[in-house]
């Protein structure tokens, strides 16, 4: 496990398993991300296939924050290659570049001819997380992709949404009975209509019972954040608009399934090149992929930043991690 640390932020990342982030805090105790320290479900790397593809991803999920590329969602298949569910750099072995105590340079290729270089840092003026990228076409050909982050957080009873979201609109495909939404309702933040009929409110994440909800930010001006007033923990991200210019709201809530069985308490935030979670060949079609040019290369950015909450609503947050509070 790789660790940064100042005396503001601890930083983890699992390189074996795709780079994951796996603690994001002021210390060992305090983590804004959930992180499911469970040894069920088996892990597919650690016995055998589950026989799907996506079982096998759940199999090995504990919250975290993954990153997806280049693909995002369903698995397809493009110029040929199969591209697995949430792209293969999401469950690869990344190589360290660079390692020092406050930053880290890692890397991986994909199974397009695209690599994908990271670099990691704490700020030294603020407690946050800032990445840097850079997707990088190896080939003589135009290579698509599409591109997203999958931070999942830990939040209570407490916590608020502050997201700078217009269009929103509830996914289709949740059929089951925890999808507490009217699937395909769309409306304006925060609220959309409920399979009763009666507004739910999407700036509390928690609610007393269970719940399956995955919502499409269409159009955000490149941050967001997630504030518990009662504890004072908040966490905030900013982001590269130009490349991330949607989000997924995904919140799964003590849901039985798997790999869930009733212990997640997540809400993800998650900035995305494209929407629905469709897969790359759905995004070409939709004209929402980015292409490189032969040897061409694609920088973008994302801070995660940790922030002492209160009941002012987050008004802003900056590629350095500074986090603007609405003035009383």
């Amino acid at each position: 496990m790789i660790e940064l640390r100042t005396d503001r932020l601890l930083v983890r990342v699992d390189e074996d398993r795709g780079a994951d982030i796996v603690h994001v805090g002021r210390d060992e105790q305090h983590n804004v991300l959930f992180h499911g320290d469970w040894l069920s479900p088996l892990r597919a790397s650690r016995s055998t296939t589950w026989g799907d593809p996506v079982l096998d991803w759940l199999s090995e999920y504990r919250g975290d924050w993954q990153e997806l590329f280049p693909n995002g969602g369903d698995a397809c298949e493009v110029m040929g290659v199969p591209v697995p569910f949430h792209g293969e750099v999401s469950t690869a072995r990344w190589e360290v570049v660079e390692q020092a105590a406050d930053r880290v340079v890692m890397r991986t290729g994909t199974r397009l001819p695209l690599v994908l270089e990271r670099t990691m840092a704490i700020d030294a003026q603020h407690a946050a997380l800032r990445i840097e990228e850079r997707a990088i076409n190896e080939s003589d050909l135009r290579v698509p992709f599409i591109w997203g982050h999958h931070p999942a957080f830990a939040v209570t009873e407490s916590s608020v949404l502050d997201i700078p979201a217009h269009r929103i609109e509830a996914a289709t495909a949740f059929p089951d009975e925890d999808g507490d939404l009217e699937p395909g309702a769309s409306g304006a933040w925060p609220t959309l209509p409920g399979r009763d009929g009666r507004p739910i409110d999407l700036r509390q994440p928690i609610l007393p019972r269970r719940a399956h909800r995955l919502v499409w930010l269409q159009d955000l001006p490149g941050w967001a954040a997630i504030r518990d007033p009662r504890s004072g923990s908040g966490v905030a991200l900013a982001w590269d608009a130009t490349t991330f210019a949607h989000a997924w709201l995904w919140q799964e809530v003590l849901t039985p399934g798997m790999p869930w069985f009733g212990r997640s308490r997540i809400t993800a935030i998650e900035p995305q090149m494209s929407w629905p979670s469709q897969g790359l060949a759905a995004a070409i079609e939709r004209g929402q992929a980015r292409w490189l040019e032969p040897g061409g290369s694609h920088a973008t950015w994302i801070t995660c930043a940790v922030f002492q909450a209160t009941e002012r609503a987050v008004d802003g947050v900056t590629r350095a991690g500074e986090v603007r509070e609405v003035q009383a």
